[in-house]
């Protein structure tokens, strides 16, 4: 059931909290609550009488959109996934429709049938506008006003409803925590606004709270920087684990932060404490989910201990999982399993999609990613755990790693020393990236999708040695055996990656002359394998790696 509506007592829920602040800060200088309101105004004018699927990328522009739907008396559908086929079935689905603000340098491709508007600061609203309470409207705690998707990181994507009280309310509670300085904060986002964690800590806490936050476009470590050099002290960081590494690993030096805010994926201790020691600063993360918002904080560093925000209710069930419950919220059983601490804190145990069991043992999954990022040298990685709906009683575990530093075969050595055997994977697969989405997000979806591009064979063709080949003469008289050089020397003549050279050979049967050799490779992250097979047998086979450079 829908909590809080009765007889709580709600905060400010005007649209724009003090609109006489400023509250963006744009490459055009700052915008006060008033502007942004007027600006608000007009958009709302030319909306479309629908609700909106928001195709923007900068912070800003999403946030004039946001305004303009609630102001039209409309609510936004949010949704991670930015392909124009997802977002016209968006629009689609729930009768709603796709717009965009013109020079969002950012933006995904509008589908057919959206909407671009102009953004309009400039032209005053009339007089009679600006003096009634429709200026900027207060309104109703129980409101619909967001729809916002799951990133489908285990499943599909789900929409859970949004309403104004609720959302107000953590926004005020989270402030505390967020912005704990006697000035106001500036906020700076390398996450996206239409992400449920984005869409808190920038565009909420901006309309609700005494905050600014500094708009802009790039995804690159240089982008963030310059837009906390545009900036005034305090500054909070609003990251990821992946972008915090790439800030920590670009070697800049941005401005003084007071504090940097991740979530989306949990924070290795080893990268907060290289990120508070580059950034000296605290590095804190937020705990939540897009049911239920954020609803806890801590300091990596400080111990594995959450301390819940203000309002947070739980009920154990008997299964032993937990029901949360908080202003303006749907009743929602956590995905994760918590242990209760002392003074409204507790400690994560793992996620209840987590649990793997593997030949008659139980392992967490999230468990063994945080053995595997915390081996030397493995900047990303992810294990893949098979398919158990399947009918392969030996399939095992995958394993995916960003290490350009150390080999695959040493992380395999490593990783033998930490876990259950039943969980090791046959071979770990190292790759140029992981494909995490915007927020940092690597979905079971594109996890399989990369173990099926890796795992596929292409048969780059076929070799048959004649048996009057000069190799041949005087070699094993009276029954010739094709030498293994001779087959390499063909797999050579085949392949079109000239930046790949053999590193291991198995030559498991012999091949006579007139027989038909068929080669194959499979891709394995920045290796190949290449595989030979005669009349049904496997011939040869053979690991590639990359040709070192030259300088």
């Amino acid at each position: 059931m829908y909590k809080g509506v009765g007889d709580q007592t709600w905060p400010d829920l005007s649209l724009v909290y003090a609109p006489e602040r400023v509250v963006f800060v744009t490459a055009t200088g700052p915008v006060t609550g008033h502007t942004f309101l007027q600006a608000a105004h007009h958009l709302a004018e030319n909306l479309p009488d629908q609700p909106v699927v928001p195709v923007c990328a900068d912070v800003f522009h999403f946030t004039l959109l946001f305004a303009a739907a609630l102001i039209k008396g409309h609510y936004v559908l949010l949704s991670s996934d930015r392909s124009p086929t997802r977002l016209a079935h968006l629009a689609q689905q729930h009768n709603a429709t796709c717009v965009t603000l013109a020079g969002d340098p950012e933006a995904p491709q509008l589908p057919d049938g959206g909407t671009v508007l102009n953004v309009d600061l400039a032209t005053p609203l009339p007089s009679n506008l600006k003096g009634n309470g429709g200026f900027n409207p207060v309104i109703e705690a129980q409101r619909l006003v967001a729809v916002v998707f799951t990133s489908g990181s285990t499943g599909q994507p789900v929409g859970h409803k949004k309403y104004w009280g609720g959302l107000v309310t953590r926004s005020v509670t989270a402030r505390v925590l967020l912005d704990p300085e006697a000035q106001p904060a500036s906020l700076v986002g390398t996450v996206p606004p239409y992400h449920m964690y984005g869409f808190e800590t920038l565009v909420l806490q901006t309309l609700n709270t005494r905050v600014k936050t500094i708009a802009g476009s790039g995804p690159y470590p240089a982008d963030w920087v310059a837009r906390l050099e545009q900036a005034s002290a305090p500054r909070i960081l609003v990251t990821t684990p992946l972008q915090l590494r790439g800030l920590v690993k670009s070697g800049l030096q941005p401005p003084a932060v007071r504090r940097v805010v991740s979530a989306s994926a949990p924070l290795p201790e080893k990268l907060a404490e290289e990120a508070e020691r580059f950034l000296k600063t605290d590095v804190t993360e937020i705990y939540g989910s897009t049911e239920t918002g954020s609803v806890a904080i801590r300091r990596t560093l400080s111990g594995p201990y959450w301390t819940w925000y203000r309002d947070i209710t739980l009920q154990t069930m008997a299964d032993g999982r937990v029901e949360l419950s908080a202003p303006g919220v749907l009743s929602y059983v956590l995905a994760d399993f918590i242990e209760t601490g002392e003074n409204g804190t507790f400690q994560l145990l793992g996620r209840v999609t987590d649990l793997l069991k593997l030949g008659g043992k139980r392992g967490s999954l999230a468990a063994l990613n945080a053995v595997l990022n915390n081996l030397p040298g493995v900047e990303d990685g992810a294990f893949l755990p098979p398919d158990m709906s399947g009918v392969d009683p030996q399939a095992r575990m995958q394993a995916f790693v960003v290490a350009p530093t150390v080999s695959a075969d040493s992380l395999l050595q490593a990783l033998r020393q930490l876990i259950d055997p039943v969980f090791l994977p046959r071979r770990i697969v190292q790759v140029a990236a992981l494909p995490r989405n915007a927020v940092g997000k690597l979905t079971l979806q594109a996890l399989r999708d990369l173990a099926a591009t890796q795992n596929a064979e292409e048969e780059i063709g076929t070799v048959t040695v004649p048996h009057d080949h000069p190799c041949l003469a005087g070699h094993f008289p009276g029954q010739p055996v094709v030498p293994g050089v001779l087959l390499l020397e063909a797999a050579h003549a085949l392949l079109t990656d000239a930046d790949f050279q053999f590193d291991m050979v198995k030559f498991l049967h012999p091949v006579f002359p007139e027989q038909p050799v068929v080669f194959s490779i499979r891709r394995a992250g920045v290796s190949l394998r290449l595989t030979a097979e005669c009349l049904g047998k496997t011939v040869l086979r053979a690991a590639l790696k990359a040709r070192p450079v030259e300088n």
